[in-house]
């Protein structure tokens, strides 16, 4: 049997299909599929086994979870070809519901985590890593007079700094736990300049082309899509308009993401480029941070990359919605780690 007739073979089976319909709008881990189809997680696992072999789908490894996405390549077109001829292998009406629900879950066991979290966070987690490099970022992000986002701004590590030297920052979190530590924080330091506002990163209730800078200092690793967020930077800065995040380098290791939460281990530098390409920003300027010296943290390395909103209409930009290349990147460091373990 051809390749072609055992890929058709595979999509003889409706439960295959709508598995393919929920990965081609979003990334889902094993659970949520099995949640989504009302199935066993053995016939389900036993279906992605099936898509993976021929090429319809691919995996990562997040801790203990595994999570898929539509692969691409000649099953993928076979599939996009399917659907444009039959729209009956779209999504029903029913099903996009459950896929709204599921996220809408999963987002808010995000928030619940940063809830839960947020009175230790100060002593002990990645946010310490960033404190240093949010004093490099500060670099890109002038003048005074500029209107700065510190997005995901947790419980405020850069607020004061930030509100020193700038006179009107807006603190972004969605996490009702990290602002009211945010909220402590900016009263003990006494600085005025600053205003929290409750709000998805990825969905800012701020007006297109409205503000001078954004920072997002070590929250990258923690988005569902890093592309998204490189968008809405993108889409809320004037033209002209600087843009900073800090991150991780690309790394191998899976206690971040079993015991902090992390969705991503680390990023590539290329893989920067192309958000930001892909977003209609200027490719990034990096330099790497000092990180701690002793301990889990002394293995990690720390980035600062700076970018600015070119000109031109935001609707000319190609979206970057499922981007392969940093899930490419996950899986190797995630397969890496798991052999060395």
């Amino acid at each position: 049997m051809n390749e072609s007739a055992v890929r058709l073979k595979a999509l003889a089976e409706p439960s295959r299909l709508r598995i393919l319909g929920f990965l081609e709008a979003e990334e889902l881990a094993v659970g949520e599929l099995t949640s989504l189809l009302g199935m066993a997680q053995s016939r389900v696992s036993a279906h992605l086994g099936v898509l993976r072999e021929t090429g319809f789908v691919h995996d990562r490894r997040q801790g203990t979870s595994v999570f898929y996405t539509l692969a691409q390549g000649p099953a993928a077109e076979t599939w996009k070809s399917l659907t444009r001829t039959d729209p009956g292998l779209a999504l029903s009406t029913s099903d996009k519901r459950r896929l709204a629900r599921t996220l809408r879950q999963r987002r808010e066991r995000s928030r619940e985590f940063f809830d839960r979290a947020a009175a230790s966070w100060d002593t002990g987690r990645s946010e310490l890593l960033g404190r240093e490099a949010g004093g490099l970022a500060l670099a890109g992000l002038v003048p005074r007079d500029a209107l700065v986002l510190d997005l995901g701004t947790g419980t405020g590590g850069l607020l004061p700094l930030l509100g020193r030297h700038l006179n009107r920052v807006v603190a972004v979190d969605l996490s009702r736990g990290m602002l009211a530590r945010a909220r402590e924080r900016v009263r003990d330091s006494g600085i005025r300049s600053v205003d929290l506002l409750r709000a998805d990163v990825e969905s800012i209730p701020v007006a297109s082309g409205s503000v001078d800078g954004v920072v997002a200092n070590m929250i990258l690793h923690h988005l569902p899509e890093p592309p998204r967020l490189f968008e809405e930077m993108s889409r809320v800065l004037r033209p002209g308009g600087r843009g900073v995040v800090v991150d991780f380098e690309a790394h191998d290791a899976t206690w971040l993401m079993e015991e902090e939460g992390h969705r991503w281990p680390g990023f590539e530098a290329s893989e920067l480029r192309e958000y930001c390409r892909r977003s209609g920003l200027s490719d990034p300027e990096f330099e790497r941070a000092a990180a701690p010296r002793t301990g889990r943290w002394s293995r990690l390395n720390v980035f600062v990359a700076r970018f600015e909103r070119a000109a031109g209409p935001l609707s000319s930009r190609t979206p970057s919605r499922n981007n392969t290349t940093a899930r490419r990147s996950a899986r190797r460091a995630t397969g890496r780690a798991t052999k060395e373990n």
